[in-house]
């Protein structure tokens, strides 16, 4: 036991760290994809400065007669790279020092679009008709931000505190600030998958983990009830023997045949103590049931009113107590069960009514072909316990009865003999009232 608590907080230990760890790795993956975003973005927002100079450059005459700004663009070979293998390119961290060769042109263009031959000639930029190619841009690349806001240098605006700012730069100079609402969802959609996964993962690491250590608190509860049932029999079992061994011991040691009382008096005793130590051996081979699971019913037609009868007159002969049992059933009342195990099952609750009652004990039991039922007088079962009678080594908790003597079987065996026939059983039971076991048939 002392290696698996080591064992169960060590797993408790990395299932933590596994946790944080995925947590992390999930927050580095978003972090990813909002650079992603934002690099998306800043190509929005350098296109949307392009359309709003060109038409500004138009409006001021610069271009020739068909309204054509004329560009030159030259790329040297540091601007696109070159041919290389794999493991070169990834020696020159070819990700980080060579850009998109379409970044690189969008960039020239820019450069060029903002320099001092168009600059000093211009009217100030239109910012509303930039904010609108700049949504425009945003909605054609799949961004949909409910803000959007253009600001130039010294400028100022109010704006939310969630809001992504973007930074656009010419010549390593800040040429405007852009503000847009955070494209969160279009993260988590992207992450949707990783997430679900994940969490799916930690609910069923979850409900196995607690669904282990409800198995293992259970096992070892059943495992110490089945400890003291062991315990208990043993010391059970040793007490008849003995009284029996000494009665028949005595007799042979010390023959009078001339004393009859004495003589029936350990005789009495011996059969009594033998009668005990046969229902002790009924109740382990009950607890056997358990193991059984493939024990098939050996059913045969039985007349309830003549089988009823015989086991409530045996009943009556060992009863401890005065005992009235009222039985109404048909003449014709028939079912179809194993002699044997049905014989035990009425014997069991009709002992438990005789044992969990007052002084004397009236018993009433009605039966036909459908259904069968004992009703008692007895000193019922607690609401609360109810659903846990029919579990092996279960015990009703009667603080007033230490007297009753008993093994937490009988009606585990109960249960197990009827659902072994199809049929169903319950109970109805109150303090102090009584109880009722009605049997389906």
């Amino acid at each position: 036991m002392k290696h698996f608590k080591l064992i169960l907080t060590l797993m408790r230990i990395i299932v933590a760290i596994l946790f944080v760890a995925n947590v992390i790795f999930m927050i580095q993956l978003y972090n990813s994809i909002k650079e992603r975003y934002i690099n998306d973005v800043e190509q929005c927002l350098s296109r949307a400065d392009q359309i709003e100079t060109v038409d500004r450059i138009i409006d001021a005459g610069l271009v020739g007669d068909d309204d054509v700004v004329w560009i030159q663009i030259g790329l040297q070979k540091s601007d696109v790279g070159s041919t290389m293998n794999a493991e070169q390119l990834r020696e020159m961290d070819y990700s980080q020092r060579f850009r998109r060769v379409d970044k690189q042109i969008m960039s020239m263009i820019a450069q060029h679009l903002h320099d001092d031959h168009y600059v000093n000639r211009l009217k100030k930029p239109d910012i509303p008709k930039m904010e609108e190619a700049f949504r425009r841009d945003l909605n054609f690349s799949g961004y949909y931000p409910a803000e959007v806001h253009i600001v130039e240098p010294g400028a100022t605006l109010e704006y939310s505190s969630d809001l992504w700012e973007i930074i656009y730069r010419i010549n390593n100079d800040i040429a405007y600030y852009a503000y847009i609402s955070p494209l969160t969802n279009n993260i988590i959609r992207e992450m949707g998958g990783v997430i679900m996964t994940s969490a799916l993962i930690a609910l069923v690491l979850t409900f196995g983990f607690w669904y282990l250590l409800h198995v293992i608190a259970r096992q070892r509860t059943i495992e110490e009830m089945k400890d003291d049932f062991t315990n208990n029999m043993t010391h059970e079992l040793k007490t008849p023997i003995a009284i029996a061994y000494a009665a028949n011991d005595s007799l042979l040691q010390f023959p009078d045949s001339s004393d009859e009382v004495r003589t029936k008096k350990y005789l009495t005793a011996a059969l009594e103590q033998l009668s005990k130590l046969s229902g002790l051996v009924e109740s382990i081979l009950a607890m056997s049931m358990e193991r059984r699971k493939h024990l098939t019913m050996a059913k045969e037609k039985i007349n309830l009113k003549t089988f009823l009868a015989s086991i409530i007159e045996q009943q009556k002969l060992k009863a401890p107590k005065p005992c009235e049992i009222i039985l109404e059933c048909p003449e014709d009342g028939v079912v179809e069960a194993d002699t044997t195990h049905f014989s035990n099952v009425i014997a069991n609750l009709i002992d438990n009514s005789i044992k969990y009652s007052g002084d004397s004990v009236n018993i009433a039991i009605n039966a036909d072909s459908t259904k069968l039922s004992i009703s008692d007088n007895g000193i019922g079962i607690p609401e609360k316990s109810i659903p846990d009678i029919w579990s092996k080594f279960y015990r009703v908790p009667h603080d007033n009865r230490v007297d009753i003597r008993g093994y937490g079987i009988g009606l585990f065996y109960v249960k197990s003999i009827v659902d072994k026939h199809g049929w169903e059983i319950r109970v109805v039971s109150r303090q102090g009232k009584g109880s009722t076991f009605a049997i389906k048939f």
